[in-house]
């Protein structure tokens, strides 16, 4: 037995000395831990989306639709500088498509301000999908970092009817809150 104790404690001293001399003779390389990833844009759908009932009222023309009630999701994604990205999902039900209006304020500087989503007009060649009757393009507002709170609306009157005889009441408008960086 006490041969085989001083055969392992010889072994043993050998790889520390080793271990010893082999530190200061190999090359030292820096060692740095890797940045955290950015956190990606988080797009925030509104909690509340924006609806609205449209329809046609004439006595020359006869309105071949029943108003329908229509929802639109706004959307939100923070971008870099306080720079907030408004937009909607499209939506395959909206007759007329109106423009958005999108009024934010921030709750920790107090700055407000109102941005449009105007309506993207869709080709009209066929075969045209659902999804693209109405769009509307994005549009940037510079909100500064902090709490937001937005509304969402859509015009009262039907904007690009021809014989001026629509109608659009707002059943709620849109709102949501979330954070700007």
């Amino acid at each position: 037995m006490r041969r085989a104790a001083i055969h392992r404690s010889v072994v043993a001293r050998a790889a520390a000395s080793v271990a010893v001399f082999a530190v200061p003779l190999c090359t030292s390389a820096a060692v740095t831990a890797n940045p955290p990833p950015a956190p990606a844009a988080a797009t925030t759908v509104f909690q509340v989306p924006v609806r609205f009932v449209e329809g046609c009222l004439s006595n020359v023309l006869v309105c071949w639709y029943l108003p329908s009630l229509t929802t639109l999701a706004p959307t939100a994604t923070p971008g870099a500088s306080g720079a907030v990205t408004f937009a909607t999902e499209p939506s395959p039900w909206a007759q007329t498509c109106p423009d958005v209006s999108v009024t934010w304020r921030n709750l920790n500087t107090g700055a407000a301000g109102t941005t449009a989503l105007r309506r993207v007009e869709p080709a009209y060649a066929p075969p045209m999908a659902p999804e693209d009757r109405c769009r509307h393009a994005a549009a940037t507002a510079l909100t500064g970092s902090g709490t937001i709170a937005a509304t969402a609306d859509v015009g009262a009157f039907a904007r690009g009817n021809p014989a001026g005889v629509g109608y659009r009441l707002v059943v709620n408008p849109g709102i949501g809150t979330f954070q700007a960086h």
